[in-house]
């Protein structure tokens, strides 16, 4: 699989994802402004959410949450397997914020002492 498949130019209520370098820009709908990024990496199977960064002054306003929907509807249609997130070990958030998701958390030490989390395609 390679990031360039996915087709990552999707529009959602109130944010979209355009293909960019690092793998998703997350815009704003209502002006266009990029309010921030997902960096993905393709790794044989599956998608790898790298990290999700949306800029200080536009979190709490729903743009991680509908970015990710957006990717895991994305990868769906795409027919990837296998999305795989990881949470920061100092970031209590980011584990409620990928079970929300629908992610599953996996057993043992993730990248840099965090938590992997999965998410595969009905029927994979």
């Amino acid at each position: 699989m390679k990031l360039e498949d996915l087709g990552l130019s999707v529009k959602g209520e109130r944010f979209s994802l355009k293909r960019s370098v690092e793998g998703a820009a997350v815009i704003r709908l209502a002006d266009e402004i990029t309010v921030g990024q997902l960096k993905l990496e393709a790794g044989g199977e599956a998608l790898v959410v790298r990290a999700l960064c949306i800029e200080e002054p536009y979190r709490s306003y729903g743009a991680g949450s509908e970015a990710v929907l957006l990717l895991n509807r994305t990868c769906d249609a795409a027919g990837v397997p296998l999305v795989r997130a990881w949470a920061p070990p100092d970031r209590g958030l980011a584990v409620y914020f990928w079970i929300r998701m629908g992610y599953r958390p996996l057993h043992g030490e993730g990248p840099e002492g965090g938590l992997w989390f999965e998410r595969r395609r009905a029927g994979a």
